[in-house]
């Protein structure tokens, strides 16, 4: 580890990138100072200034219809992709962005485009930059934002343009999807899955894991040229895949059987006891395999393992200034929001409770004494910025912000129901409904979160703040961005809570997004269970450490008798230590078990390219009356 790291003899936090506290967390600490210049007025945002614009446009006339351009639209990268084909007219798209605002429209349920459509290549790969320079007739690829021009063989694509197929759609009943399709065109039966492959070549052979999902394998040519790609065959591509009876896979849905090892040919031949593992193999198998329910983990004395020390102060409460101005607020704050009680004390900031004069709204406002943080301004001055970007439900919202030469004031959403830390410790466990419906919450944060690159580094209960409906439904809203960063390149510093941190973080090998989504798996493990999976009996952090390096944890009876083995799954493949295999926060939204818990996430792409999230709690009255 770094030599600026000190190792704390508690198992509580690694204090190596100290954390910024979210304003809305009861905790105020480890704030920073920052030389950034804000604005000396204080401007609360529009609720509604971030939703997209659905209005459609006005008709086109039949006679400019007929000058529109047929073009067909790929997906750049994507050799299998047949694409769309739509019409263009200037007087149909008033800018170029119009244009590629109803692109991420009609891509958005067949391709990944997290960002929606912000870049048109020519199949040569020059930029298209203006409607004038599209062709009747030609095909173009589509592309986000940042992506550079992908040369691959589109040929696949199979399209013929301008040749309608007959009576299309007519026997398929329209628009309507097959049965056993989404209506994506995906097949129902794919799902994240890791596939164990065993390469032909010389004993032993070669073993390599595999995620496959719903972006990476839509169709069987995908699969096949993923594994082409993972396997790397002397001979070329993978042409011929078998199970471990020596039965060849001759459909798409047979990767998502009970076989997870499988037998990769390209064009050479086969003998029947190439299906047969040797010694080494299996080995390399079990050893891919280690941790997720067949580690074992002892109890002492069969006791419950206990949660770790909450790693922030508790909240403490002031005298309430009702109606009063507070002299050591600025005169711009005070003239705006009355200034209440304190509900959060840290070492370099707190945090108060404030209420705008004119609305009568709630906020949290929290303050920092940049005396107390000086020579970590940049981690402030990121903080602050990713807080401006961030637009979510379930992520905790920046409404405005005033510097002054000794303080900086964010006035924060205001949630009222504590930390997820102290509501598992009021609860000690929650049921499958309850924990899937959180983590659905968390998941879809961090999707957005990752979309946009940006790594949170800090995921734990204490940074997850509660909403508690008149039903008792559990929302959680992340918390807490002073850790958080944008990913550009592998990251080395070592920072995070032990409980949570990831296994790549302590290897120091270089981490990226997926991160957040171990600390998540963590997460989950305790709201299912009531303690951690990663546990040193004796407040050992080597030993601690030495356990999330293995991935050493166990489903340990009888705590987890009566959980699904669903939810064991999702847990598992969260707490996969090969990040290249660990599901991403999208793969966590697909995965059955939180579709089985009733509730759908959609991220949808609106037309300045910032997603937005639609959350359709679908059954939730009925399921809270039960």
């Amino acid at each position: 580890m770094s030599n600026t790291v000190t190792i704390p003899p508690s198992p509580s936090a690694i204090p190596m990138e100290e954390p910024v506290e979210d304003a809305a967390s009861s905790d105020g600490s480890n704030a920073m100072e920052t030389h950034i210049t804000f604005n000396d007025t204080v401007e609360e945002l529009e609720e509604d200034d971030y939703k997209e614009n659905l209005s459609s446009r006005p008709s086109v006339a039949r006679n400019q219809a007929k000058k529109a351009k047929r073009i067909r639209f790929l997906r750049n990268g994507d050799r299998f992709f047949k694409g769309v084909v739509m019409p263009v007219a200037a007087e149909r798209y008033r800018s170029f962005d119009s244009l590629l605002s109803d692109l991420t429209r009609a891509l958005e349920h067949s391709v990944t485009l997290p960002c929606g459509v912000r870049t048109i290549y020519t199949m040569d790969g020059r930029k298209v930059c203006s409607i004038d320079q599209l062709d009747d007739g030609k095909e173009y690829l589509c592309s986000g934002p940042g992506e550079t021009f992908k040369r691959v063989d589109y040929s696949n694509n199979n399209g013929t343009l301008g040749k309608k197929k007959p009576n299309a759609g007519a026997s398929n009943g329209g628009d309507r999807p097959r049965s056993g399709t989404s209506r994506s065109g995906i097949p129902e039966f794919v799902r994240p899955r890791i596939l164990t492959l065993v390469r032909n070549g010389t004993r032993p052979r070669k073993v390599v894991r595999l995620l496959i999902n719903r972006r990476n394998a839509p169709s069987m040519d995908h699969v096949l040229s993923c594994i082409t790609e993972a396997v790397k065959l002397d001979t070329g591509a993978a042409r011929k895949v078998f199970n471990q009876l020596g039965n060849q896979l001759t459909s798409f849905e047979e990767f998502f059987g009970e076989d997870d090892v499988f037998f990769v040919y390209g064009s050479e031949r086969y003998a029947q006891d190439d299906f047969e593992l040797d010694e080494e193999e299996c080995k390399s198998i079990q050893a891919q395999r280690k941790g997720g329910s067949n580690a074992r983990v002892s109890m002492p004395g069969g006791v419950m393992p206990k949660m770790p020390v909450k790693t922030k102060a508790s909240k403490s409460h002031s005298q309430t200034l009702s109606g009063v101005t507070d002299p050591n607020i600025p005169s711009a704050l005070n003239q705006k929001y009355q200034v209440c009680e304190n509900i959060g004390d840290g070492n370099f900031a707190q945090v108060r409770r404030c209420i705008d004069r004119s609305s009568g709204r709630e906020f949290a406002l929290k303050i920092i004494d940049k005396s107390k943080c000086r020579g970590k301004e940049h981690m402030i001055e990121s903080e602050v910025d990713i807080l401006r970007k961030v637009r979510h439900p379930n992520i905790v919202r920046l409404f405005a912000e005033h510097d002054e030469p000794e303080q900086l004031y964010l006035v924060m959403e205001l949630v009222k129901g504590g930390d997820l830390f102290d509501a598992i410790a009021s609860a000690t466990k929650f049921n499958e409904w309850d924990s899937s419906f959180m983590i659905r919450n968390l998941a879809a944060a961090l999707c957005y979160l990752h979309s946009l690159s940006i790594v949170h580094r800090d995921i734990k209960p204490e940074n997850l703040l509660v909403e508690v409906d008149c039903h008792g439904v559990h929302t959680l809203k992340v918390g807490d961005f002073g850790l958080a960063q944008k990913v550009t390149e592998p990251l080395f510093s070592v920072c995070g809570t032990p409980t949570y941190v990831a296994p790549e973080i302590l290897a120091e090998t270089g981490y990226g997004l997926k991160i957040d989504v171990w600390a998540a798996g963590v997460i989950l493990y305790i709201l299912l269970c009531g303690f951690p999976p990663f546990v040193s009996a004796t407040n050992d952090q080597e030993e601690l450490f030495t356990r999330i390096l293995a991935a050493r944890f166990a489903f340990t009876s009888p705590y987890w008798d009566d959980i699904s083995d669903s939810a064991k799954d999702l847990v598992a493949h969260m707490l996969q230590p090969i990040p290249e295999l660990r599901l991403s926060a999208e793969d966590v939204l697909d995965h059955p078990w939180l579709a089985e818990a009733g509730g759908v996430e959609m991220l949808r792409v609106n037309s300045g390219g910032s997603l937005l999230y639609n959350d359709t709690h679908v059954g939730v009255q009925s399921a809270v009356s039960r």
